[in-house]
């Protein structure tokens, strides 16, 4: 069996069990729900990572445009 074979094989099963896992009519729906949580937390708990990390940046950066602006108008004052 030719590997392509193999992994189209081995692709349309995980994706024909994940349905069926997740389309269940006595579980599916609270299988469902507990997913969809799931991946909200994971997404706000990036989302705050990522607004942290923006905010660092940005002071940096009006760190370094302040120093740039006063050593041009210490440069210019003193030539």
């Amino acid at each position: 069996m030719r590997v392509r074979t193999l992994l189209t094989l081995t692709t349309g099963a995980a994706a024909g069990a994940g349905a069926m896992y997740l389309l269940d009519p006595e579980h599916g729906a609270d299988r469902r729900r507990q997913a969809r949580r799931s991946a909200l937390r994971q997404a706000r708990s990036r989302a705050v990572g990522l607004a942290g990390d923006s905010r660092r940046h940005v002071a940096e950066l009006a760190g370094a445009a302040v120093a740039g602006y006063r050593q041009t108008r210490e440069e210019a004052g003193g030539a």
